[in-house]
């Protein structure tokens, strides 16, 4: 961590031994105490149900850290008959990874496991997303006005770096109106949840344009929805 303070190290599950489920692993919560994340590259080297063994470390890992993970070479998982892509999905799921490698010739492995690929896809990491969005036909210059919106992370993982929910107002020309930030709503703070029902969060937000300055003119604006940092960067 001394030379590495800006860079995300990462330490073996086997570390605590490649067959350890005792649940004891001292080594691996020293290293996740100074900030180390997990990395597991033994996913489908055996056939169900030793198709991984460490699902319960990264349990210690995901609520804070990116997890990271890596299956078997797929050539050698087929011929062992270890290769299930339901199972690839499933340690997406159970591990909450935010990261996972592909460890095969990539043009191949996608054209025999393209329905995983897409489903994993849709749940690895975090995935932010925006159900509902209400917002006033008209609003006054400099007078607050209202918008209801309804986020969920329909990831398996947090977004750990976070992010707040912005309004973007341009008038018809692209010229920037106002950027509208709600900075006591923040993203990282969603809850992860199963792939059909991810928890969603409702929120209303008192925003108003144009109150000391640029200089706002009435007319027809359009509407823009990001999430960033709290100064609207998205």
């Amino acid at each position: 961590m001394k030379h590495f303070k800006r860079t995300l190290l990462c330490i073996s599950d086997d570390v605590s031994g490649p067959g350890n489920r005792s649940g004891a692993y001292p080594l691996l919560d020293y290293a996740r105490e100074r900030g180390v994340t997990l990395r597991d590259d033994s996913i489908l080297v055996q056939p169900h149900p030793n198709a991984w063994f460490h699902a319960d470390q990264a349990e210690r890992y995901w609520p804070t850290l990116p997890v990271i993970l890596e299956h078997e070479h797929y050539g050698a998982s087929v011929a062992r008959k270890a290769w299930d892509p339901e199972l690839l999905i499933k340690s997406v799921e159970e591990y909450h990874a935010s990261y996972l490698s592909i460890h095969w010739w990539p043009q191949e492995f996608l054209e025999k496991n393209r329905e995983a690929v897409a489903r994993i896809n849709r749940r690895l990491g975090y995935r932010i997303r925006l159900e509902e969005l209400s917002f006033p036909a008209e609003a006054k210059i400099g007078v607050w006005f209202d918008v209801a919106w309804r986020w969920a992370n329909a990831g398996v993982a947090p977004c750990y770096q976070g992010g707040f929910p912005a309004l973007t107002l341009k008038d018809a020309q692209g010229g920037l109106i106002a950027v509208l930030v709600d900075d006591g709503f923040d993203v990282r703070d969603l809850k992860v949840g199963p792939p059909d029902a991810p928890p969603a969060v409702s929120r209303s937000s008192r925003f108003r344009a144009g109150w000391i300055a640029p200089v706002t003119r009435p007319g027809t604006c359009e509407v823009f929805v990001s999430v960033g940092r709290r100064d609207g960067t998205p």
